[in-house]
């Protein structure tokens, strides 16, 4: 995987990814086939035999025993079950939160399928099967939003979809920037070389990749790491999902990047035990820099240093790359976003006093504006637990690497880098300003380090968990497992409910869902936008009306005009999405202001701020022509969707000052038009 994603990134910045540089990656990862084996080809022939036997009866011998089939098809049936369901449930229309889809019976379901899995795994005498089971069950947890809402989740991952699509079918996209093209090259590679469509395979990326990937590499790390039983491994993977923000169910780079991480940090545990090649963590870190560099030059770092650390004949050398790697990891990210944002022209930020601002630091670890603070004591006390979610990460991490007893040099390169990078995020927070970013984004990045750094603990969490289980086990094993399962899996039920938006009594989270209407509303702009005229043509044979055409009026045939997108359209960020999947980058505007898209886009542009204006400050004509001398047009859209706190005044508000209207979707969305003279 890790070799796709750079040889076709390679091609990218070469010539493009098209069906001819897939052709290439294709043919040059056939070379793995011819690499020297130090066998003999009997020898590999027999060796061959003997896995494809020994594959069969480790697959196979469980469905021997009737208790052992029972088991595993009552697992995967009751996963393959709540699959269906949330199938069953997805929509169109508007969802805020995919639990509003489902009650409170699906996570009793999914509480009781994890206690049968963990117990089915621990019984087990399958060495593939449990891995199969594991994978099940995670991909039911990582696909809840990729089935609930068919036409898309998210803001962002609308936007790397249409890029996606964009190097399809040109081979590339200019300017060619040095971010996600990891992500991108990979998915018009998979598209190219299956035949399915680069939705889908957006979509299901990360899911699927995490579902796979996760059990296979980590238990087998793990298990050797610390040697214990593959299946007792397998269960304590299961604890990667307690932790909410690692929910991997969108395609995004920085997801992506962060799974590819949690694979170095494992593998690399396997290099330093001399149990595996450098070349495949180091693989990995190389995709994540081309995936996303921000984010992936900390574990590029840190895989780094831990080859320095192997090499170093002397303990003073390894402490000093030690100590050198947990230096450069706290300045790494500040003196790269500074780089990156004079490479696009925004000019040198200001720097502050770290520790007069730490309020600003403090802020990210503060609740959302939506929460309420007062709730009903039941929904205190889950989100109360929420809050504990992290503290309990980290104090069990700390306990697990106290208790590892063969700890060297470089068993310390995970919690020093943790803590490099989280300093790392209180700088970048605390100590640069970028004036030319919108305040929100400010903590964007800090928040996702301050996460990133809980990565480099997770293998002293999974060790410390079971060193804690374990003390328990010493003299009531027979009724402590059932409780710490049925405990384990209640736990990880809430962390399921926590990995996606909420919106209940306590949390009302207020983001939305693109829906229908919402593309319903931009085909109607387009269509409104697009002309026609009589051409006096002979009528052809009926069969062939609609290959020149679209109307017949008389003896001559109405035809479309090019689309000239002369206007601009002022809508929220789902809308803009909406207008992006269907017209992809249809059109933008050089401006005093730099290149504008003509929709408006949540990034701080000016468009979207004369979009705030309407909405919060009166709908006024005068916003709307302040947007169109912007740009330069003589035509705007003002898109007003109806699930607004306030749309019934902003819509009464807005019929006084617009030319015209139109009401799509039964009321769920309203375009108003605008025009002036030319």
């Amino acid at each position: 995987m890790s070799t796709f994603i750079l040889l076709n990134t390679f091609f990218y910045y070469l010539h493009g990814t098209t069906r001819i540089t897939t052709s290439v990656v294709i043919v040059l990862s056939l070379l793995f086939f011819f690499l020297k084996q130090k066998d003999s080809k009997l020898e590999t022939l027999k060796q061959t035999f003997e896995s494809i036997q020994s594959w069969k009866n480790n697959t196979f011998k469980p469905f021997r025993n009737t208790k052992d089939i029972i088991r595993i098809l009552l697992v995967v049936f009751l996963d393959t079950s709540l699959l269906g369901f949330l199938w069953i449930k997805r929509t169109t229309d508007l969802m805020s939160s995919p639990w509003q889809a489902v009650d409170v019976g699906f996570f009793i379901i999914f509480t009781i399928t994890t206690m049968f899995l963990t117990y089915t795994v621990l019984k087990s005498t399958s060495k593939i099967l449990p891995f199969f089971l594991v994978s099940l069950h995670l991909f039911t947890m990582y696909a809840v939003a990729p089935l609930l809402y068919p036409l898309g989740y998210g803001f962002d991952a609308f936007i790397h979809r249409v890029t996606e699509s964009w190097i399809f079918e040109n081979g590339f996209i200019n300017p060619k920037q040095p971010y996600y093209i990891g992500q991108y090259s990979l998915v018009v590679f998979l598209s190219h070389i299956t035949n399915i469509s680069i939705f889908v395979i957006d979509v299901y990326l990360v899911p699927l990749l995490a579902a796979i990937l996760v059990p296979l590499t980590l238990a087998t790390a793990y298990a050797k790491k610390f040697k214990m039983q593959t299946n007792h491994a397998l269960v304590h993977i299961l604890a990667i999902a307690f932790i909410p923000f690692l929910s991997f169910h969108l395609t995004t780079p920085h997801n992506l990047v962060i799974l590819l991480s949690l694979l170095t940090i494992f593998t690399t545990l396997l290099y330093q035990k001399n149990k595996l090649t450098w070349i495949v963590p180091f693989l990995l870190t190389l995709a994540a820099l081309v995936t996303h560099p921000l984010i992936g030059a900390p574990i590029f770092g840190f895989f780094l240093t831990a080859i320095f650390i192997k090499q170093s004949k002397t303990a003073f050398a390894k402490r000093t790359w030690l100590a050198l790697s947990t230096l450069g990891q706290i300045f790494l990210l500040p003196i790269l976003f500074t780089i990156n944002n004079l490479r696009t022209g925004n000019g040198w930020p200001i720097f502050g006093n770290p520790f007069l601002e730490l309020p600003k630091f403090f802020e990210l670890f503060a609740r959302p504006y939506w929460y309420l603070k007062n709730a009903p004591i039941f929904w205190e006390l889950v989100y109360a637990w929420e809050r504990m979610i992290m503290p309990v990460v980290v104090i069990t991490a700390i306990v697990g690497f106290l208790l590892y007893k063969k700890k060297t040099i470089s068993t310390y390169l995970y919690p020093l880098t943790a803590f490099g990078i989280f300093i790392s995020a209180w700088l970048l927070r605390s100590w640069i300003t970028f004036p030319d970013v919108v305040v929100y984004e400010q903590g964007d990045y800090p928040m996702r380090l301050i996460r990133a750094s809980v990565l480099f603990l997770l293998p002293w969490f999974l060790y410390g968990l079971f060193r804690i289980a374990k003390s328990f086990y010493v003299e009531h094993d027979k009724y402590w497992r059932p409780i710490f399962v049925i405990v384990g899996a209640c736990m990880l039920t809430a962390s399921f409910y926590f990995s996606y938006p909420q919106r209940n009594i306590k949390s009302r989270f207020p983001g939305f869902n693109v829906t229908q209407a919402d593309f319903d509303a931009v085909e109607w702009i387009h269509k409104n936008e697009t002309t026609f005229e009589i051409s006096p043509l002979l009528l052809p044979d009926p069969s062939q009306i609609g290959i020149v055409g679209t109307l017949q009026k008389g003896e001559g045939l109405i035809e479309k005009k090019e689309h000239e997108y002369d206007y601009i359209v002022l809508s929220n960020q789902l809308v803009s999405a909406a207008a992006l999947t269907n017209y992809s980058f249809a059109k933008t505007f050089e401006t005093s202001l730099g290149e504008l898209f003509y929709y408006s886009i949540p990034t701080g542009g000016p468009l979207y701020k004369q979009y705030g204006k309407m909405l919060y400050e009166g709908q006024r004509r005068e916003f709307m022509e302040a947007a169109m001398d912007l740009v330069g047009v003589n035509k705007s859209y003002f898109v007003v969707n109806s699930y607004w706190a306030n749309s019934d005044e902003i819509i009464k508000g807005a019929k006084k000052t617009a030319d015209s209207w139109e009401v799509v979707g039964d009321g769920k969305v309203w375009v108003f038009v605008y025009e002036r003279n030319r």
